[in-house]
């Protein structure tokens, strides 16, 4: 898996059963009866109860699970930078410059109105990167 990939929440969750299980195999027969009794209640109950868990989270804490990329979609999605204000957002990562061009293609779709602006920086490579987006105003200059 690279370094650049996800995990679900699930997949955690997962690898946490699997571990429990793995090492139920090895030392449950190694156990004596009244030790083994009370270890097979745990191989039973913590898969169960770490997906309750999971699933508590997802109802009640649903934003805790998202990578920050999304999040941070999220919130440019939400804020409406002023042209004195604006949303600042610092990423570092294989890749932030992905997630930078997102973000810059999601601000260009919209219609502009009023005046947001953006201040991006990119951790990996050392970079600033201020974004102002705003409609054109009649006797604005263009220069080409």
């Amino acid at each position: 898996m690279n370094s650049t990939d996800q995990m679900s929440p699930l997949t955690i969750i997962a690898i946490f059963s699997g571990i429990i299980e793995a090492s139920a195999l090895a030392s449950l027969p190694f156990l004596s009866d009244s030790s083994q009794s009370i270890y097979t209640w745990f191989l039973v109950a913590f898969p169960f109860f770490l997906t309750v868990l999971f699933f508590l989270t997802l109802n009640f804490n649903h934003e805790s699970l998202y990578t920050p990329d999304k999040r941070a979609l999220e919130e440019e999605d939400q804020a409406c930078g002023d042209a004195q204000d604006p949303v600042t957002i610092a990423l570092s990562g294989a890749s932030a410059q992905k997630t930078i061009e997102a973000h810059v293609l999601n601000a260009l779709s919209k219609p502009p109105g009023k005046e947001h602006r953006w201040l991006f920086y990119n951790l990996e490579c050392r970079s600033r990167i201020l974004l102002s987006v705003r409609a054109l105003q009649k006797g604005d200059k263009i220069d080409f």
